[in-house]
């Protein structure tokens, strides 16, 4: 069964008139009738009663023709369901990010995905540092926010979103505390507190990066494997840390961040693969690329 036949039925349905109808369809009144004809055959139903001088419906074709308004409401609604799919206005979109850290432009881009795409779904889950690009090989999200540089080889497209200072953290009654910047050999005589590798590869390897560059090995005296123990570390004094500046929000004033001169800006990028299908991804890009 066609939609053209069901249009069809419904027409003749109306008229009670194959001439009428035909001339309502711009098609010829036999091959009206022998339309009908297939479709009474392939449906096993006898839906019109007639003869050389009416037409009227059976039993069957009044249920029939109630009933097929909503049939074709619900085809006409599911192709534009599709289409919409297909255009990337309906579905789903998955984002990656660092369950340790808070993207300050990141509220302000959903709400605007969002409002501009209603019927997309937008999923935030949050990844340990080390599991953030491994979930965007695999598949599992769409996109990431990475604050991590790409391993050597591997290379995505990306948005950049803002680049981030650089800080030594310390308590706040630290002596440094107060420095309106630092440089990393000003620290070499100071305990460390540093994030495990396991936990967070970038913020673990920038310390002994830093500091090998600057001509000293950290003297490490604690591992965090998330920031808050890390920042509760700090706070009490144990030792100091690094830390880019957008992650003070977490820590309500309880830790002194100094900038850190001459060491790099931690860029932080929306990335994505380059063959990935989902129509909405499209979407979700431009709305980043309208804000950074």
């Amino acid at each position: 069964m066609t939609l053209n036949q069901l249009e069809c039925f419904m027409v003749l349905a109306q008229r009670l008139n194959f001439t009428q109808a035909a001339d309502d369809l711009f098609m010829a009144q036999p091959a009206l009738s022998r339309l009908i004809s297939a479709l009474e055959k392939e449906l096993d139903l006898q839906l019109f009663y007639r003869n050389s001088r009416s037409v009227a419906l059976t039993p069957a074709g009044t249920v029939f023709f109630k009933k097929c308004p909503k049939i074709l409401d619900e085809y006409r609604g599911s192709v534009v369901a599709a289409r919409l799919a297909q255009e990337g206005y309906r579905g789903s979109l998955t984002l990656g990010i660092m369950r340790d850290t808070f993207e300050p432009k990141l509220p302000t881009l959903y709400q605007r995905f969002r409002t501009a795409y209603p019927h997309v779904s937008l999923l935030i889950r949050g990844y340990s540092h080390s599991s953030l690009l491994s979930a965007l090989e695999r598949g599992e999200v769409d996109a990431i926010l990475n604050y991590m540089p790409m391993p050597s080889g591997q290379e995505s497209p990306s948005i950049l979103l803002h680049k981030n200072h650089q800080c030594i953290i310390t308590a706040l009654d630290h002596p440094l505390a107060s420095r309106g910047s630092i440089r990393m050999e000003e620290v070499k005589d100071e305990p460390f507190v540093v994030m495990a590798r396991t936990a967070s590869i970038p913020g673990h390897d920038f310390i002994w990066k830093t500091a090998a560059d600057a001509g000293f090995a950290p003297h490490v005296v604690a591992e965090a494997t998330h920031v808050p123990v890390l920042l509760t570390l700090v706070s009490c004094g144990i030792g100091i840390s690094t830390l880019s500046d957008d992650m003070a929000c977490l820590c309500q004033g309880k830790v002194a961040f100094i900038p850190l001169l001459g060491v790099p800006f931690a860029n932080v990028r929306l990335m994505w693969n380059q063959d990935n299908q989902n129509p909405a991804l499209p979407h979700l890009l431009d709305v980043f690329r309208s804000i950074c």
